[in-house]
């Protein structure tokens, strides 16, 4: 029996420079975080972009502080 890694895919949103694409699991390696659409269904990502739920790009860069906030 031969195992493979699944490669999953979080969810699909449209950022500045790179355009559409999703969001992908850090087992991604060297894809990691973001793949372009046609790399995503090439590498064959799990479920199908168009399955994948949306998220507007302001939600993908939320701003936090360094160290949660600690003084």
């Amino acid at each position: 029996m031969r195992l493979t890694a699944s490669r999953k895919g979080l969810f699909r949103t449209s950022l500045p420079g790179l355009g559409e694409c999703a969001r992908v699991d850090m087992s991604a390696g060297d894809a990691a975080p973001y793949l372009e659409r046609d790399m995503y269904v090439l590498l064959g990502f799990e479920p199908r972009f168009e399955l994948l739920p949306e998220k507007p790009a302001s939600a993908t860069a939320a701003p936090r502080q360094p160290w949660g906030g600690l003084r």
